[in-house]
Formats: C-alpha cells, sequence, structure tokens
C-alpha cells in the first residue's frame, strides 16, 4: 500500500530504522530532485549523530508495513524532514511544523528555522501561510571538469600550497571557526563533530583536499567529499566542494581562487568528472562571484524561512 493511503502512526525514530529512512529519502528525490542520495549506511550515520536526541528531537508518520509517509528532525532551532509525494496533500507536513514550533515553545529569542528547497513549492506554501520569512538563498553550484579548467596562480610568497595533512587536522579545525565565526546560521562545529562529520567522516577526501600555509600556520583551506550513493543515483562521479576558507589576517591574497583551481585540476587527475558545491548568496566575503569565475553555474536554490519562537504561556 502506497504511504498516502495508509492508516498512519507517529512516533520517534529509532537507531533500527536505517532501511526505512533509506527508503524515505529515495522517493523523495525521486520527486524533488535536489541531488541528494543516501545509502543505508548514510542513514545510519544520521540516526548515530549524537547532535541529535532521536526520542525527543525526531518524528515520524509510519504506516502499517513499517514504511515512512513523513519524517521530521531538530538540528537546534533548525526543523527538517519532509512528506513522501504519494502523501503529500493529507496535513502532515502542517503536523511536522506543528511539532517542531511545539518542541521549540519558550526559546524566546530565538526563531525556527526551515530549509525549502525551490523544487517543492508545496512545503514553500506551508511555511508562507505559517508565518514564516524567506531571509535567506543558498545555490547548489556546478562545473563539469571536461571543460577547460582556470589556471592554477603562483603562490603567493612566503606560503606553501600542499595536500591536507592528518596531522594538521586540529589546526584546520581552529582555522575553520575563525573564518566562519560571523558565518549567518548554525555556527561552526565543535572539535567532537568536527571529527565525526567533518575530516573524520567516511566521505572525506584528503588527497584532493588542500591547505595553504604560512609557516607553522594555517592561513586557508580547502575540504573535499564524494558519496557513493550521489554517484549511483547520477551516474557520476562527483566531488563536493565541503569548506572554503580563508583566515582574516590572509584574505586578499587570491588563496580562495588558488585553492579552487588547485583542488578543480586534482579532482579531473583523481578521475572525478564533476565539481559541486553550495554557497550562501548573502556571505559577506564575495563567496559567490569567486565561484562563478571558476565556471560554477548555478544548478538549484534552496531558501532559509525562519519565525519568531513563541514564548510558552
Amino acid at each position: 500500500m502506497e504511504p498516502g493511503t495508509a492508516v498512519l502512526t507517529w512516533r520517534a525514530l529509532t537507531p533500527d530504522d536505517a532501511p526505512a529512512l533509506t527508503r524515505w529519502y529515495a522517493a523523495v528525490e525521486a520527486v524533488d530532485d535536489t541531488g541528494e542520495h543516501f545509502s543505508e549506511q548514510d542513514a545510519r550515520d544520521q540516526l548515530q549523530d549524537d547532535a541529535v536526541d532521536l526520542p525527543q528531537d525526531t518524528i515520524a508518520a509510519v504506516d502499517a508495513g513499517g514504511q515512512f509517509a513523513a519524517v521530521g528532525w531538530l538540528y537546534g532551532t533548525i526543523a527538517g524532514g519532509g512528506v513522501v509525494p504519494a502523501a503529500r496533500g493529507r496535513g502532515l507536513g502542517r503536523r511536522l511544523l506543528e511539532w517542531a514550533q511545539e518542541r521549540l515553545a519558550g526559546r524566546q529569542g530565538d526563531a525556527i528555522r526551515v530549509d525549502v528547497h525551490e523544487n517543492n513549492p508545496s512545503k514553500e506554501a506551508l511555511v508562507r501561510a505559517a508565518g514564516y520569512e524567506a531571509v535567506r538563498w543558498e545555490h547548489r553550484m556546478i562545473r563539469a571538469l571536461d571543460d577547460a579548467l582556470p589556471d592554477v596562480p603562483v603562490t603567493p610568497a612566503g606560503l606553501s600550497l600542499t595536500p591536507y595533512l592528518a596531522d594538521r587536522d586540529r589546526a584546520v579545525w581552529r582555522a575553520h571557526v575563525e573564518a566562519f565565526a560571523d558565518h549567518w546560521g548554525a555556527g561552526p562545529p565543535d572539535e567532537q563533530r568536527w571529527a565525526h562529520w567533518f575530516t573524520g567522516s567516511r566521505a572525506f577526501q584528503p588527497e584532493v583536499s588542500w591547505l595553504v600555509l604560512d609557516g607553522d600556520e594555517i592561513a586557508g583551506y580547502l575540504l573535499t567529499y564524494f558519496w557513493e550513493a550521489d554517484a549511483a543515483g547520477s551516474g557520476v562521479r562527483e566531488a563536493f566542494l565541503g569548506q572554503l576558507g580563508v583566515r582574516p589576517a590572509w584574505r586578499r591574497r587570491g588563496l580562495g581562487g588558488l585553492l579552487i583551481a588547485r583542488a578543480l585540476a586534482s579532482y579531473r587527475n583523481a578521475g572525478f568528472e564533476r565539481a559541486t558545491l553550495t554557497v550562501d548568496t548573502g556571505n559577506a566575503t564575495g563567496a559567490l562571484g569567486l565561484y562563478e569565475r571558476a565556471g560554477f553555474a548555478v544548478r538549484d536554490t534552496s531558501v532559509s524561512w525562519t519565525k519568531a519562537l513563541a514564548p510558552i504561556r
């Protein structure tokens, strides 16, 4: 029976839900085309994330056969999840939104955030009707690697360009925290989250990640990822440029362009067919223009919608 026609039970997610969660992701992606694919191991990693309290911060609508019609979760004040296409129009999305708002009620001074991909107009209509305001736009950008690549600039005098070095990882994390201290949205990761989801991730590709050093100091860095599930879903081996940062003292010296050009060349040499990234269009460092000059083009857009949290009465 399709999830859209089944009698549903609401409950929290559990660590055993990886197979059903993987099927849910696949059903959503088949229609919404966000470019994100999840293997069962990817889903298991999400369910084992220490930042999410499964009993308190997740919810799912489950049919009698164990299939998910809707899934919701909270990362701090960011509400994620959604409804499979076959179950849309039944009020399940509204139920997810109300659950998230009730869960966060009383956190005065904060706002709840929901990210909406442009291919999901029904979700946009839902948050708009609930009084949310569009505040930030994020592009997914892609670049074919069989096209002419930008020349790799000369490294500025006194600096050196090197592949990622595992023994510098803690210094790279500190550089990332500094470089993104004023970034909109979720703050930089703590050291534990960095070790799990960034350079400790199964998807991390150290051989095509790069550092700019000034002696023993990290001046800039670029970290790259590859997901097998995305390659299987799209048929394209795609390198994801995950984090690019230059510490304030070393900005305006061309290090961002240097890192991107070197990374693109290494991607092609490693057999990748395409590069992709996401960029906040409001990034004050001018990242969007930097990526456009390197040949990246917008593939699609997600919008962050926010609403002030209501106090407990």
